[in-house]
């Protein structure tokens, strides 16, 4: 529906989870979903942890998935991954999106209004 009111439905895929959430198949289900609901655009971006939020992060990261906290501490020994990290997620979400065809793909886009009448001042 708000496609086709003209509303530009792009859906975000973030924060993508390194060895959580970042799993091709997982992407590639949720940029279909996307497309299956008509989104016009996919973009997508990987987890930060800015001080406070890190500790709390790595400390449940530690509780449910022990296995992935050498990985996350060396990740995020900064709040923003390396661009080694994210570069290779938003590649693959672009590829997603060519494949699945994200686009805005109304029958009709819309058109630019047209501009207003000039009114004469004759009389």
């Amino acid at each position: 529906m708000l496609v086709d009111a003209g509303i530009d439905a792009a859906v975000g895929i973030a924060p993508i989870l390194p060895g959580l959430s970042d799993r091709p198949e997982l992407l590639a289900d949720v940029v279909r979903a996307a497309r299956d609901a008509g989104a016009t655009d996919v973009w997508c971006n990987t987890l930060y942890l800015q001080p406070g939020t890190r500790e709390h992060f790595l400390e449940h990261l530690a509780r449910d998935w022990p296995e992935l906290l050498p990985r996350y501490e060396a990740i995020y020994r900064r709040p923003y991954p390396e661009r080694a990290v994210t570069a290779p997620l938003k590649t693959e979400v672009a590829a997603l999106k060519q494949r699945f065809g994200i686009a805005d793909r109304r029958e009709r886009p819309l058109e630019p209004p047209a501009p207003p009448e000039q009114l004469s001042l004759a009389m």
